[in-house]
C-alpha cells in the first residue's frame, strides 16, 4: 500500500463521553468507506486548520493515546454541518485507508511513531515534520517512517 502522503496526524474524540470516534463509520459511501471527518470551528475562526491537509494527503487519526485510523483527504472542500452543535461544525470528506480491527488493543501512539510524542489534545491536524520528537526520530518522515507504519499496523 502506498503511504506516500502520510504527513499529518489529528486527535479525534467521540461525540459521546464514552466509546470511540468513527468506530462505526457514518459512511457517505459504505463500500468505499468514505465519511465526514469533523473539525472544531468555534465561532468560524478555525477553518484554516481544516483546510491545511490537501487532497490525496494521509492523516493518522489518534484517540485515547492510540492510533485507530489512517484516512486520505478526498478533496479540498470544507462542508458545513451543525448536527454536532456549534463546536464541530465543519467537515472534510475522507476515505479510510486503514482502521483498527481490535478497538481494545489498537496500537499505541509510541509504537506507531516509534518515539514518545506529547500530542496536544486539540483536534487540529498537525504536520508530522513540525513535531520535534518526530523530526529527531524520522527527520521529515519519508519511506522509512512509511515502512515502519506499514509493519506496525500490518498493512499490505
Amino acid at each position: 500500500m502506498d503511504l506516500n502522503g502520510l504527513i499529518w496526524t489529528k486527535n479525534i474524540r467521540p461525540s459521546a463521553s464514552d466509546g470511540w470516534a468513527y468506530q462505526s463509520i457514518p459512511t457517505i459511501e459504505p463500500n468505499l468507506k468514505i465519511f465526514a471527518l469533523h473539525w472544531k470551528n468555534l465561532e468560524h475562526k478555525d477553518e484554516r486548520g481544516a483546510k491545511a491537509p490537501q487532497e490525496g494527503e494521509l492523516i493518522i487519526l489518534r484517540q485515547y493515546g492510540k492510533v485507530t485510523h489512517i484516512v486520505q483527504m478526498l478533496n479540498n472542500q470544507l462542508y458545513p454541518d451543525n448536527s454536532y452543535g456549534d463546536e464541530f461544525n465543519i467537515y472534510r470528506l475522507v476515505q479510510v485507508v486503514w482502521m483498527t480491527d481490535n478497538w481494545d488493543h489498537s496500537p499505541k501512539n509510541d509504537e506507531v511513531f516509534d518515539c514518545a510524542i506529547t500530542f496536544p489534545r486539540f483536534g487540529k491536524a498537525i504536520k508530522l515534520e513540525n513535531i520535534q520528537a518526530f523530526q529527531e526520530r524520522w527527520g521529515q518522515g519519508g519511506l522509512a517512517f512509511q515502512q515502519h507504519v506499514q509493519s506496525v499496523l500490518n498493512i499490505h
